[in-house]
């Protein structure tokens, strides 16, 4: 990131969704408050039998029945499909380009024996739409039933009646769904989480991932082109057990939602880069960052009070404690087992990563200075599943100081030095190469709001 009001230092500065997929509705599912995610894929260009792609990201395992209308027979009800935890599988369902899906799922976790995905009541007095048909129980074997050759009830018949909630996906050939766990994690799930694993624990709650317990050296090398003298020295960090970080940095629509179920404020002021230098632009916000975004582009104009004031709703929304990543949980999540300068390598390009690549580093490649956001999660994912550097810089919860002296060893926050400061890491659109090593790090007031900066938050897990 250019240098900006509040910065203390010299020298340099320093997402896995398949492209053209379109985010569909979001389902409120009851018991265990599973999302249903509707993810539409292109129409194919001639008819065809139709594929439905289920992802599983629940902590247990699921079972899947549809229902769909037959051309020459009406309703008929299909299942039952089992998807492991972390799982996708895709269904030739038979001719249904162009049809309405309707679907139903049920799981078994490990804090209850059985329990009904979603239902005709939305919990809020209304009623879901959608078509009560009849299954077999739960089990691995296949079954179709057409409706018309159901003579009375399903009771009557051998059957058991459920009710299958429709998908508005009518216009399209093919779908997905991903089904996703987003209720508190019960200590018996929690202790079960492996690296990875992604949950959720509300509605709107960001996507978390399990990093691993381990150990890391944090800092840079000497001989690293970009080092500065706040990344030393090099030291060993031990995280002693595993922690969840947001995949991404926190979103346009997830702070948004935390905007509209609260009173808090944002500032109608922010830093935007213009003309070759950071000015501050009354009238430039979250909501006005300079550049258009999209929803899914991460939020920036947010200082590091905004974040905890985000964090102290959502762990209340969730009933969990969130909280800002420290610096060493980032750099260590970052890294995700290697110590190049970068997570892929030693080299950086416009495509791995959104940043000024108008600017080589060491040598490298020139490329595109795009000048704002992107998509969250439009570069690749690292090996331990989280997105970044670039596009957008995050705030960690650390106090800043000038060195590692007196670092602490142990993946804590560092609560000394001037906490007037905190430590921003990662760097953005606007940052030069340099930034985005995975050692280099800022220090901005606290206050600060800048078009380059957001933040992720992170758990600690019981294990």
């Amino acid at each position: 990131m250019p240098e900006k009001a509040g910065y203390n230092g010299t020298g340099p500065h320093r997402t896995v969704r398949p492209a053209g997929i379109v985010m569909g509705r979001i389902f409120r599912l009851s018991f265990l408050h599973a999302v249903l995610v509707v993810i539409a894929l292109p129409v194919l260009a001639r008819p065809a039998l139709a594929d439905l792609t289920i992802c599983n990201n629940a902590l247990f395992p699921v079972a899947v029945a549809i229902a769909y209308q037959d051309p020459d027979k009406g309703w008929v009800s299909s299942g039952w499909w089992g998807l492991n935890k972390l799982s996708c599988e895709t269904l030739i369902t038979g001719p249904l380009n162009g049809r309405t899906i309707y679907t139903y799922a049920e799981g078994v976790s490990v804090t209850s024996v059985k329990n009904w995905w979603w239902g005709e009541n939305m919990g809020d007095g209304r009623k879901r739409e959608g078509e009560r048909l009849c299954i077999l129980p739960r089990h691995d074997q296949h079954f179709a039933i057409y409706k018309e050759d159901v003579k009375g009830t399903c009771e009557a018949s051998g059957y058991t009646e459920i009710f299958f909630t429709k998908l508005n996906t009518a216009s399209f050939a093919n779908y997905t769904l991903g089904l996703g766990y987003n209720s508190p994690l019960a200590p018996p799930e929690e202790r079960q989480l492996q690296a990875g694993d992604f949950f959720w624990e509300c509605d709107g709650c960001p996507k978390m991932v399990v990093v691993p317990a381990g150990r890391f050296m944090m800092g840079s090398v000497d001989n690293e082109p970009g080092r500065r003298g706040d990344e030393a020295p090099r030291h060993s960090v031990s995280i002693g057990g595993p922690f969840a970080i947001s995949e991404l940095t926190i979103t346009r629509d997830e702070f948004e939602r935390f905007l509209g179920a609260t009173a808090y404020k944002v500032a109608d002021a922010c830093l935007e880069w213009k003309d070759g230098a950071w000015t501050e632009q009354k009238g430039a916000s979250l909501r006005n960052p300079g550049f258009p975004q999209a929803g899914n582009h991460p939020a920036v104009c947010v200082s590091y009070d905004d974040a905890k004031a985000y964090i102290a709703w959502l762990s209340k929304q969730s009933g969990r404690t969130y909280r800002l990543a420290t610096e060493a949980e980032w750099e260590y999540a970052i890294r995700a087992g290697t110590e190049t300068p970068f997570w892929w390598g030693s080299s950086i390009s416009g495509d791995q990563a959104n940043y000024n690549a108008s600017i080589a580093y060491a040598g490298g490649a020139k490329g595109e200075f795009r000048k704002h956001t992107i998509a969250a999660d439009a570069t690749k994912a690292n090996p331990w599943k989280v997105y970044g550097p670039g596009n957008a810089a995050d705030w960690v919860e650390d106090c800043w100081n000038t060195s590692y002296a007196g670092a602490p060893s142990d993946g804590s926050a560092w609560t000394k030095g001037n906490c007037a400061l905190h430590a921003v890491r990662g760097g953005s659109w606007a940052s030069d190469p340099a930034a985005l090593r995975s050692a280099a790090r800022q220090g901005y007031q606290a206050g600060i709001r800048s078009a380059d900066i957001g933040f992720r938050v992170a758990r600690s897990l019981m294990h």
